[in-house]
């Protein structure tokens, strides 16, 4: 049996990267032994693990990146070694970063899960050298898209063979929440972690030139994170309390899609957005900003949703409006859901994930 060690920052936040890593754990247990190595404990786990995943908590006040890879390093070698593991899942560039350094001391094979895009930070030098070394460092490399595979190839000089995509998976449960489509919905959906990156600020602004046109209609806003507080302050900033509605966190927020006539992403960057997986398992009708990579693989434009140019927020607002006005339009992009469906599905991806474990362990 194959024994498997996935690594996490913080597996308390409600982020995607920690979504796919319960699910890959949960999954992985099926056929092999997992753990779960959480590198900074900020809680309790956010998603469900199964109970025959192994869960190491983080430690504690270790706020600096040398901090935690010192704190790291001898702790994560041992266990490694004790349990015998095979596979290091490193999920994420900062994870990435504090275990790798490991590697040259131990026998498991070394895998760097990158859930971004190396062109939408490509500015940021820091997080590009942090995804060099990382590259270098690993084994093998997983990204979402095959934009980003080319990317690293061509940037970075990757080893074609070295780097693979693989996509984010529609957990079955999910699909089995699909519901008959609300066409008297009067009710939009945003869900993300608050960060820099996920667009909010123009969010609130589209809200601002399209909600007080349409008092019959809201908009719910699932999660929270470092600018949550900031967010709100615009909302009230802009008098908009009683449409647009913050809602905190949210467990299984899924299960609330149905109750919405289309869901909107304002992102400025993203590796292969789950939210938008989960919208397209669901039948909701999507709307995103056609940035780097992610949106343009789950979406096909006109058929189950738009995809504006980036940032483009007179083109998102005129998108919002029509959907808003035009319920027979908003049925016809969710019955458009259900042909980009396939590509995702859990069965083929997971036989991907054990096809690679199976050639490096």
């Amino acid at each position: 049996m194959k024994k498997i060690c996935l690594v996490d920052f913080d597996m308390s936040v409600t982020g995607g990267v920690e979504q796919v890593a319960a699910s890959l754990a949960n999954a992985f247990c099926s056929c092999c032994e997992v753990y779960v190595f959480e590198i900074n404990h900020g809680g309790g786990c956010a998603y469900e693990l199964d109970d025959r995943v192994g869960f190491i908590e983080g430690a504690k006040g270790n706020t600096r990146l040398r901090e935690m890879i010192s704190a790291t390093f001898g702790s994560f070698i041992r266990f490694v070694k004790e349990k015998k593991i095979d596979v290091v899942l490193m999920m994420g560039n900062y994870p990435a970063l504090i275990v790798s350094f490991t590697r040259f001391f131990t026998k498991a094979r070394y895998v760097y899960c990158d859930h971004g895009a190396l062109m939408n930070q490509w500015a940021q030098k820091d997080i590009t050298a942090i995804r060099y070394w990382d590259a270098f460092a690993a084994h093998r490399i997983i990204v979402l898209t095959e934009k980003t595979r080319q990317d690293y190839i061509k940037k970075f000089r990757v080893n074609p063979q070295k780097i693979q995509c693989i996509y984010n998976w529609v957990d079955p449960e999910i699909a089995g929440c699909r519901r008959s489509y609300r066409k008297d919905s009067r009710k939009i959906l945003s869900v993300g972690r608050f960060g820099k990156e996920k667009g909010y600020d123009m969010l609130v602004e589209m809200a601002h030139r399209v909600l007080p046109q349409y008092p019959g209609w809201e908009w719910d806003v699932y999660g929270t994170g470092e600018t949550f507080g900031e967010i709100q302050a615009q909302v009230k900033e802009y008098r908009l309390e009683g449409q647009l509605h913050l809602k905190g966190n949210v467990k299984n927020a899924y299960r609330l899609y149905s109750e919405y006539a289309f869901l909107v992403l304002p992102s400025y960057r993203e590796g292969l957005p789950i939210v938008l997986l989960e919208a397209l398992a669901l039948g909701i009708p999507m709307i995103s900003f056609d940035i780097e990579t992610g949106p343009n693989e789950i979406i096909q434009d006109g058929k189950n949703g738009y995809l504006i140019p980036p940032y483009d927020l007179d083109g998102m607002c005129g998108r919002i409006e029509e959907l808003i006005c035009n319920p027979e339009l908003r049925c016809a992009l969710s019955a458009g859901t259900a042909e980009g469906t396939a590509k995702f599905e859990k069965t083929e991806i997971f036989s991907q994930w054990m096809a690679l474990i199976d050639s490096i362990a």
